[in-house]
């Protein structure tokens, strides 16, 4: 076999066929190469140093299988080896390969023995040679085995990045998956809360509309009533009117348990110990245990036993007009949207009950002199 020359500007041994298929980039050897030689022998040691340091390799030298793992270090490109080195060189070449594989092997013997060649490659070696008979290939052969080591190591560089990007990208996307989702539970939260402004500003408009043509403060009061219970529910409930500066008298109220008694007398008891609290508190009231509650203030307490007690101030301006009170068993308690369907048509009734007061043309607050009648305001009886 005729040797050729050795020349790194035109990569011998990397293009085979006579076709001008070009120079992939990652088969031209960029610089010198590492290249660990391990062998016993000092003269063979010796020779194939100096070929390879003429050819512009840098050469490290190991006499033992420990002193060559020892020094496989990750700039070395290819470990050249020898087939006698010790008994288990074989693992030496597995090893050289095994944290790094994109390192290339290539075993070496001073005479040819086919099952070492096949064991060798079997254990990763990319080539087998006949040393010191194809001395003369050796530089060719080392050249084609670090580039190969090369594209193998830029390849695995490669796909690292690659997998870096990849990992990066799904972190990304898990970020924006997570934004994306808090985003649409903020915009289901807002449509939510849209729809139950829109409800309450159809609500409110509904009854501005109900009792707005009412002039008379019963009809108005009445009228009033059972638009909300018909909102929250059956309860029991009064409106108290503002009378006088800290007087309050019952302008409506719906006994919806009592029906076979007269409350009145409780309902006034339960307005002078309510009102009074309830005149410079601008939001709404709830008891838990009206029982308790009644007791405290010499209500009858009878009424309210397991009962919730809801009250609130109808205020106009700074101006309080009246005071509503709710109560019923706590077996069917005031839930917080009741709170704000109360909230809501307290100010429409305020309003109503303003401009009564204005039609009728009273410099104070007073209410038109009309009768009463403790019937008309029984409206579950």
């Amino acid at each position: 076999m005729e040797p050729q020359s050795h020349d790194h500007d035109s990569d011998p041994g990397t293009q085979d066929s006579l076709w001008p298929l070009g120079e992939p980039a990652e088969t031209r050897i960029q610089g010198p190469a590492v290249v660990l030689v391990a062998t016993a022998d000092v003269g063979a040691a010796g020779r194939i140093k100096d070929i390879l340091a003429e050819a512009g390799h840098r050469v490290i030298e190991a006499a033992t299988e420990e002193s060559a793992r020892e020094q496989l270090t990750p700039d070395v490109d290819l470990l050249l080896v020898d087939a006698g080195l010790s008994p288990g060189v074989l693992e030496l070449v597995e090893d050289a390969r095994s944290p790094s594989t994109w390192r290339q092997v290539i075993v070496w013997s001073p005479s040819v023995n086919s099952e070492t060649t096949i064991s060798a490659v079997r254990s990763g070696a990319c080539d087998y040679l006949h040393l010191p008979k194809h001395l003369k290939e050796l530089p060719e052969r080392v050249d084609r085995a670090v580039a190969a080591s090369r594209a193998d190591k830029c390849r695995e560089e490669r796909l690292a990045r690659l997998a870096d990007a990849c990992e990066q990208l799904r972190e990304t996307k898990d970020a924006m998956s997570n934004q994306v989702d808090v985003l649409c539970g903020d915009l289901a939260s807002a449509y939510t809360n849209i729809k139950d402004q829109l409800s309450l500003v159809e609500m409110m408009t509904e009854f501005r509309t109900l009792i707005g043509q009412e002039l008379d403060v019963e009809q108005m009061l009445r009228t009033s009533l059972e638009y909300m219970l018909e909102k929250i529910g059956p309860t029991n409930g009064v409106v108290y009117l503002r009378e006088s500066e800290g007087d309050y008298g019952i302008g409506a109220y719906v006994n919806y348990e009592w029906q076979d008694r007269n409350i009145l007398q409780s309902l006034e008891e339960l307005g002078s110990a309510v009102c009074h609290q309830m005149t410079g508190n601008v939001g709404l009231l709830k008891f838990d245990d009206a029982g308790e509650f009644a007791m405290c203030d010499g209500v009858e307490a009878e009424l309210f036993d397991s009962s919730e007690v809801v009250a609130c101030t109808c205020m106009f301006g700074s101006e309080p007009l009246a005071v509503l009170v709710f109560f019923r068993k706590d077996t069917s308690p005031f839930t917080d949207e009741m709170a704000g369907v109360l909230d809501a048509l307290r100010s429409v009734l305020a309003e109503q009950l303003a401009r009564i007061l204005r039609v009728h043309k009273r410099s104070e607050l007073e209410w038109p002199d009309d009768s009463f009648d403790e019937s008309d305001w029984d409206i579950a009886a």
